[in-house]
């Protein structure tokens, strides 16, 4: 097996991992003890190619047998590995909102490690709703929560004007990634690691696209 620590996954391995794991558990495969899988059939459905769908396979230590394919419990224990959703990953929500409170009461985050330790807000008419399994805290308890918890993630839902100070508080406290849904760029030290999710620009991408094929 691959030592899948050192290697390095660039975005389009890992956006296809993911899709070859959402593939396998669409068709409830992962339960298939002894169950099989060919390259080719993935490729039927996911659109891939199926010599890249063997090479993404080979990087993270899964080999196929002749005239086989690829043990599926295999698969799904390599994939799982190597996204890090075999180890869970404590996380807070900061935005008690539609988009925050959303995420925050989505179950399928736990396949994937997530563990939502809190949701926070500001606003003292939502601190103490409950939403999903949480209870919104005032974000006064947000480094007692970070430290008891040990999250290294946080889940950023709140107004581009809010957004820069609670990252600084976020960063201070200890969080070493970012999942930014709020509509304005962080500045942030080089170590820490953030993604950037822009609804608008992928609305806009859309409307662009058609509108280009409306003409």
């Amino acid at each position: 097996m691959v030592n899948i620590n050192t290697i390095s996954l660039n975005r389009s391995t890992l956006e296809r991992l993911l899709t070859y794991y959402h593939f396998i558990n669409h068709h409830h495969l992962q339960h298939s003890v002894g169950g099989t899988i060919s390259s080719a059939q993935i490729a039927e459905l996911s659109g891939i190619d199926d010599t890249q769908i063997r090479k993404d396979f080979a990087v993270i230590g899964v080999k196929g047998r002749s005239r086989v394919g690829f043990i599926v419990t295999e698969v799904v224990h390599a994939i799982c590995h190597a996204l890090g959703f075999d180890v869970t990953t404590p996380s807070v929500v900061i935005g008690a909102g539609r988009l925050g409170g959303a995420i925050a009461a989505y179950k399928g985050f736990v396949k994937q490690g997530l563990n939502i330790a809190a949701l926070f807000d500001i606003n003292p008419e939502k601190i103490g709703l409950i939403i999903g399994d949480h209870v919104v805290q005032p974000l006064e308890q947000l480094d007692i929560i970070i430290k008891q918890h040990a999250v290294r993630l946080a889940i950023l839902t709140v107004p581009a004007g809010a957004a820069q100070d609670i990252t600084d508080r976020l960063i201070k406290a200890g969080i070493k990634a970012i999942w930014n849904f709020s509509p304005t760029s962080l500045n942030i030290p080089r170590e820490i690691i953030v993604r950037n999710e822009r609804l608008a620009v992928g609305l806009a991408e859309l409307t662009y696209h058609l509108k280009q094929n409306s003409q």
